[in-house]
């Protein structure tokens, strides 16, 4: 039998760093593994968002390049492999929030060119292809963010006439199209996202008109009691965000302060009242949309450097009931 050579305990103990590092390697996961290429928007698109409606993905309005407001509304169809242009809005637009019911999709105020606050709502008509006006906000409205719950569209925070935050929920009522209030938002902001889950609204993220001011506030909104509960804090404060809901969690994505954009990408789940961090974005920015179709989260076009900038990168990511 050939004697097995002596080890010092320092050679030893290197030895074993070593081989366990090479294991640690060879099972992490690539952090951007998890992210494809989707179908790139029709063009370089901010301040822009997204929902899911039958199965298509609609995006609509937001600033081009050139720093031109759009008026143009896109549609990504189930398997598609590039995105159709539909019915342009009305007028231009941009940080118009858009909510999608179980038939209709609502466009709701955001700014005009001349970057003032509007209350104009409108709904698209798929048979007709165009967009209809209903019932206007209780008051101008941009940078806010709207999800469905129930039988009603809320509509929270944002900026309002003269630049000044807004603290009130503007509820509209699908059946008799009407516009009611909710009890204020506890932390005013904007440049918020909200996501909509089991029966309740999800406030995330946000700025006090300031993105060097970005809060990490979460705040959830129960129309049964018309009250609000916080909870836990996002890790990473930020505005300009986008976030969906999938699986019963939500994903937040994204989101800037004066000098940076982020590529963060953070999920929470309601039932634990927890964070975790999940595969970061490939293409960091601010001002992007999101939506889900097929069992995979779509991020959409957004700005890939603080302040007016514009990408038409969309990347997917299919979330598991572990991330």
């Amino acid at each position: 039998m050939t004697a097995r050579p002596r080890l010092s305990p320092r050679s030893t103990t290197t030895t074993l760093l070593a081989t366990m590092l090479l294991a640690a390697c060879s099972h992490a996961p690539d952090e951007q593994s998890d992210w494809i290429d989707g179908p790139p928007l029709p063009e370089p698109v901010q301040e822009l968002h997204g929902a899911s409606l039958r199965g298509r993905i609609y995006v609509a309005g937001g600033i081009r390049s050139g720093n031109v407001v759009s008026s143009s509304t896109f549609r990504l169809d189930s398997a598609a492999t590039e995105w159709t242009r539909i019915a342009d809005l009305p007028a231009p637009r941009h940080h118009m929030p858009l909510a999608a019911t179980a038939d209709s999709l609502y466009a709701i105020g955001g700014y005009d060119p001349a970057g003032s606050p509007v209350a104009t709502v409108w709904v698209y008509d798929e048979g007709g292809d165009r967009w209809l006006e209903r019932a206007p906000l209780p008051e101008p409205r941009a940078a806010s963010a709207a999800g469905v719950v129930g039988g009603g569209i809320l509509v929270v925070g944002g900026v309002g006439a003269g630049n000044v935050l807004l603290d009130s929920i503007a509820i509209y009522d699908l059946a008799s199209g009407g516009w009611t209030r909710g009890a204020p938002i506890p932390t005013p902001r904007d440049h918020l996202a909200a996501v909509a889950l089991a029966e309740a609204l999800y406030a995330v993220g946000g700025r006090p008109l300031d993105p060097d001011r970005n809060f990490d506030r979460l705040e959830r909104y129960d129309p049964a009691t018309a009250g609000w509960t916080a909870l836990a804090p996002m890790p990473t404060a930020r505005g300009g965000l986008a976030a969906v809901g999938s699986l019963g969690r939500i994903h937040v994505f994204g989101g800037e302060t004066s000098g940076r954009v982020f590529e963060e990408h953070e999920v929470f789940d309601p039932a634990a009242d927890r964070w975790s961090a999940a595969a970061p974005l490939p293409t960091p920015r601010h001002g992007l949309a999101a939506a889900e179709q097929g069992g995979r989260i779509y991020v959409i076009g957004g700005g890939p450097s603080a302040g007016l900038a514009q990408t038409a990168v969309v990347e997917t990511f299919a979330p598991t009931d572990v991330n």
